[in-house]
């Protein structure tokens, strides 16, 4: 069996008798209907990806950098997909809303089988069981688990290594990409160097959490993989995501022993003859600085001169709209049992920003430098981008890292208030 890597969690998986995909993205000569980027720049193209011949592809969730239309839609549309479980499976409906019409949905309990004795089991993130999902791949014998962005949950890590006492190896990004601390207004850049190194360290710890408990043969650090476009391209450096490099790195200085494999675009490792084909290329924020100004040129489709821009002539009073859709939002809040009396602000650009809270459902205009709320947080939406989140064009949980900026006071993590985001629709 023969690993391939290309960026992000994008690999394949290469078995006499399976070969499994996992989240293809490609985003061709910078065109992303996103707002993401590949990072590394790749010279792998779209077009390229059939010619791999897949038998299975893997979607771990809908995230962009995960789940892209304009890269699947290169495969036939009875090309088998495989998915998680979850209570609502958005991910399944996401893919058979392209035309895919194999999507095979892994049960609970149950492995999936793939060709000949091959098989896969996929389950939920227990972190972020709505969210994400956790993959064990068994081909040729060989078994490889890939954890995708999930976060590390111990019960369900020990369940793994139980179920699987030898796994070949374990495919971990070297970092989880979000807004904080890059794109926070209430942090100086002193304050966000500063909370990416620590961010940065706490990914790393958690690439050891997993390691100590399922103890691969090899380890894979994914060089998580994806830029946004417009200014926040040049805030990369703030965004707390390590190298594979430093990965190995950070392990060798905890003194733990694993064998670490690198891998970058194109790269491959054969488990048989247990050797790397393909030269390692160590991209970092440092020698990306030229790509990563290339990117920053690019145009958002929700600022002026945008294909979906609003001019501030034609915007209306969203109130109404944001009250029917706090009281959807209220119904999830019930729904998921979440109790709190936590104050946001949506800003769209007006002379106003509007005031909501978990409490309630009442929607109330504000100007910024008259709030009297002690704790709260805002979010600063694009006007049209506002529009597509309520009428479901578009999902918070998709789009927040590349299009909005965020104030928060003090500055603690919310976890509840940003699950909550993507239920604010009609």
């Amino acid at each position: 069996m023969k690993i391939t890597y290309y960026v992000n969690t994008m690999f394949l998986l290469e078995g006499k008798n399976s070969r499994v995909l996992c989240d293809p993205w490609i985003t061709n000569d910078n065109k992303s209907r996103s707002g993401l980027y590949n990072y590394p720049k790749l010279e792998t193209k779209t077009e390229d990806l059939p010619k791999l011949k897949p038998d299975f592809i893997y979607i771990s969730h809908t995230h962009a950098d995960h789940f892209d239309p304009d890269t699947l839609n290169v495969f036939n549309k009875d090309m088998p997909i495989l998915v998680s479980w979850y209570e609502h499976n958005f991910t399944e409906k996401a893919v058979k809303n392209l035309g895919f019409t194999n999507v095979q949905v892994a049960k609970k309990n149950e492995f999936l089988k793939l060709n000949a004795d091959d098989k896969c089991w996929i389950e939920p993130s227990a972190k972020y069981s709505a969210v994400d999902s956790i993959a064990v791949f068994q081909i040729d014998g060989t078994t490889v688990i890939n954890v995708n962005d999930c976060g590390f949950d111990l019960k369900q890590c020990k369940a793994f290594k139980e179920k699987f006492p030898v796994i070949n190896a374990a495919c971990i990004p070297s970092g989880m990409q979000g807004p904080y601390p890059a794109f926070y207004e209430n942090l100086s850049l002193e304050e966000k160097k500063k909370e990416s190194d620590k961010k940065k360290y706490n990914n790393f710890l958690t690439i050891l959490d997993y390691l100590k408990v399922l103890k691969p043969e090899y380890f894979f650090a994914l060089t998580g993989g994806a830029v946004y476009g417009g200014k926040k391209a040049l805030l990369m450096p703030y965004t707390g995501v390590g190298t594979a490099t430093e990965a190995q790195q950070f392990l060798e200085e905890k003194n733990f022993k694993v064998k670490s494999i690198l891998l970058s675009e194109k790269c491959s490792f054969d488990f048989k003859s247990r050797q790397v084909s393909g030269k390692f290329i160590d991209h970092n924020h440092e020698n990306s600085h030229e790509y990563f100004k290339e990117i920053s040129l690019l145009q958002s489709p929700f600022e002026e001169g945008g294909n979906f821009w609003v001019s501030k002539s034609e915007r209306i009073d969203l109130s109404a709209l944001l009250f029917n859709a706090r009281s959807k939002q209220l119904a999830w809040q019930k729904r998921l049992k979440i109790i709190s009396n936590s104050v946001f602000f949506i800003d769209v650009g007006q002379d106003y920003i509007y005031r909501l809270s978990l409490a309630d459902n009442s929607v109330t205009k504000i100007i910024e430098n008259k709030i009297k709320d002690d704790e709260y947080e805002i979010f600063r939406i694009p006007y049209s981008l506002l529009i597509g989140f309520l009428t479901r064009h578009y999902n918070y949980s998709n789009l927040k890292t590349q299009f909005i900026d965020f104030y928060r006071k003090p500055d603690v993590f919310n976890p509840q208030l940003h699950l909550l985001m993507s239920h604010l629709h009609l």
